[in-house]
């Protein structure tokens, strides 16, 4: 009998990721005001600092700027339509686009390489190549439409 494997997000990026285009989506969404990590921090139950290291790099990226004081914290700099999922991986972890399937196959545990002698190869750079042209087209707007929307 034939199992299938379910492909979750987690499968194929980082924490770092995933919680770095939350925060966005949050701001993005939240536009009154600034939101600090804190609220961020307990709205997601993630560690603060590992939040703060994220929104640091974000703000080095000039996705977030960042207000000191009682009503400080964290609001878009840029509009949800200029910011890309694949700008915002590079920001956060540059080497993220690589580790799809592509150049640093066959590095970590249970890594299995796959170069273009595998008969599989067409299909994984097939694939590679489409997962990189969504998250280099893919704005944030979108990604908040489609949680809007549910989907």
């Amino acid at each position: 009998m034939l199992t299938l494997v379910k492909i979750t997000p987690a499968m194929l990026t980082s924490r770092r990721i995933v919680y770095g285009l939350r925060i966005l989506c949050d701001l993005a969404t939240n536009a009154e005001g600034f939101q600090s990590a804190h609220t961020l921090a307990e709205a997601y139950q993630a560690p603060e600092t590992f939040l703060r290291r994220i929104l640091m790099d974000l703000r080095r990226a000039g996705f977030v700027e960042a207000q000191k004081g009682r009503i400080g914290g964290y609001k878009l700099a840029r509009k949800p339509e200029e910011i890309k999922v694949g700008m915002v991986i590079r920001a956060l972890e540059p080497e993220a686009l690589e580790l799809a399937y592509g150049q640093l196959r066959g590095r970590g545990a249970g890594v299995q390489p796959v170069d273009k002698s595998c008969p599989t190869w067409p299909f994984w750079n097939r694939l590679e190549t489409k997962l990189l042209a969504e998250l280099e087209n893919t704005t944030l707007a979108e990604i908040v439409a489609m949680s809007r929307r549910g989907k």
